[in-house]
């Protein structure tokens, strides 16, 4: 009898994950949530520094800000708060002066994350863009601010393509050990009704397959896993639209047999355990039982401990 799905796209990458490498998520919300696994897993990680990010302008310019070492910031400045164009919602300051700082911190931060062994995962959500007037930029977040202030556009992958093709040259040249990953959200989004929204999709997809045949980078699977293989609203969250957590980790465990070897997936499934156990024992109230979570977390710390040394010393 076979199985009632499609299954899971087949794909290894050749080049592994591991414990030395970086890993930066940067995009749609879906980023966020597989950084945290990563986090959880073990791994160095860092995850979009200047919140949830969906088009492609937007991620690009934050990306570019922080490797060319920018002190530019395009503020919003309102009686209630200063944020930033190219920021989400969340990233709010009280004054110019302490917003200028936290970005200029969020910038070296992806700086640094990305100047080693780095692995750059990149999450498109949208091509459909909201551009300032009067300053003619396509905006990360309209920061609830009026209407009238912004153009709706649908960006072509021919205009992206220019703007991304230029700047993954930039980024090779600047480290060419990095490795980049380019995937397509998996969240749907239906403000814009269900045709504008696949018309979206189709052209991130474009924008992929074109920066896919001009430089050496890559794709993963994420939309088709969730759209064509899991295929089922059980896998989504009440709004229908957002990957529930079942979802998410469905995609981990392709992740990780896709990225890690098995000694990696092992030790960070051993690592992941162990974070479980810590948050686990910050809700106990039972004495006896956290007594011993404690002792069974500091012998699991031991043998991490060593693991990943040995795993330093031969990689």
């Amino acid at each position: 009898m076979g199985t009632f799905h499609l299954p899971y796209p087949e794909f290894d990458s050749e080049q592994k994950i591991g414990f030395k490498n970086t890993l930066v998520f940067i995009g749609s919300c879906f980023s966020s949530n597989i950084s945290q696994l990563s986090e959880n897993h073990g791994f160095n990680t860092l995850s979009n520094p200047f919140g949830t990010l969906f088009h492609p302008v937007p991620i690009l310019t934050g990306l570019q800000n922080a490797i060319r070492e920018s002190k530019e910031v395009h503020y919003l400045d309102t009686p209630d708060f200063v944020s930033d164009w190219d920021s989400a919602h969340l990233l709010q300051s009280a004054t110019k002066r302490t917003h200028l700082n936290l970005i200029l911190e969020k910038r070296k931060a992806i700086r640094d994350a990305l100047s080693g062994d780095a692995w750059l995962f990149v999450t498109f959500g949208t091509s459909i863009a909201y551009r300032h007037i009067s300053s003619g930029r396509v905006v990360a977040n309209c920061h609830k601010q009026q209407a009238d202030l912004f153009i709706k556009e649908s960006s072509s992958p021919e205009e992206m393509f220019s703007k991304w093709s230029e700047f993954i040259q930039e980024l090779f040249e600047w480290n060419p050990k990095l490795n980049i990953v380019f995937t397509v959200s998996p969240v749907r989004h239906t403000r814009d009704g269900l045709i504008e929204n696949n018309k979206s999709k189709a052209r991130l997809f474009i924008l992929i397959e074109m920066l896919m045949n001009a430089h050496p980078i890559s794709y993963y699977p994420s939309f088709e896993i969730i759209h064509d293989s899991l295929r089922d609203y059980r896998f989504f969250k009440e709004d229908m639209v957002h990957p529930n957590q079942q979802a998410v980790k469905e995609i981990w465990k392709h992740f990780s047999k896709s990225y890690f070897t098995k000694n990696v997936q092992s030790l960070s499934m051993k690592i992941a355990k162990l974070h479980a156990a810590k948050t686990h024992r910050k809700m106990s109230e039972n004495d006896v039982e956290r007594d011993k979570l404690n002792s069974w977390i500091i012998k699991q710390e031991k043998e991490i401990e060593g693991l990943l040394a040995l795993r330093r010393k031969n990689p």
